[in-house]
């Protein structure tokens, strides 16, 4: 959905070699909030060689990677916080931490410290953020880059595979919105 809340639609416009005065044509394709449909209907109208060829709704994926990076952040926090399963201690909120450092989500800067993560996590309303050093405890303990993450403080494999699991989870939200 655009900010007025209006699903996105995709216009396609077909190529046409020449005009009827000889001039080249270019195909553009836009993306138009259905609230604003309208308007581009009529600026068709006003231009004669301008035809619109196909219109299509599309996809809640693609409209959800249009989000800023920030929203799409807080959308993934809030959705990994409410899966049922997912984040069963409250140190796992550390494997969020550790795939945004380690810059696995495109377009999210660092955090400058734990502490400005927990903070984030505060603004955007998690109840029960973890402390400073249950988050940097964990983190201390992560080793090598996502996913082949290793863990030092003596984790079984199933252990570790959930957290992994925990990343990957969140890092597809992020991206794709579910």
């Amino acid at each position: 959905m655009s900010s007025t809340g209006a699903p996105f639609q995709k216009l396609s416009h077909s190529h046409v070699s020449q005009s009827k005065n000889s001039e080249s044509m270019l195909k553009v394709t836009m993306v138009v909030p259905d609230d604003k449909m309208a308007l581009v209907n009529e600026l068709s109208k006003a231009i004669a060689e301008m035809e619109i060829v196909e219109v299509k709704e599309i996809d809640s994926i693609d409209q959800f990677q249009r989000k800023p990076p920030m929203e799409r952040l807080d959308y993934a926090i809030h959705a990994v916080d409410n899966e049922q399963g997912l984040l069963i201690n409250r140190y796992d909120y550390t494997w969020l931490y550790a795939t945004i450092q380690q810059g696995q989500l495109k377009g999210i800067e660092k955090f400058h410290s734990v502490d400005s993560f927990r903070k984030h996590l505060i603004n955007i309303g998690i109840e029960n953020v973890p402390s400073n050093s249950t988050i940097s405890g964990r983190y201390g303990c992560l080793r090598h880059k996502f996913p082949d993450w290793v863990f030092s403080d003596g984790c079984d494999a199933t252990e570790a595979q959930r957290r992994i699991n925990v990343a990957t989870r969140f890092s597809s939200i992020f991206y794709k919105g579910k």
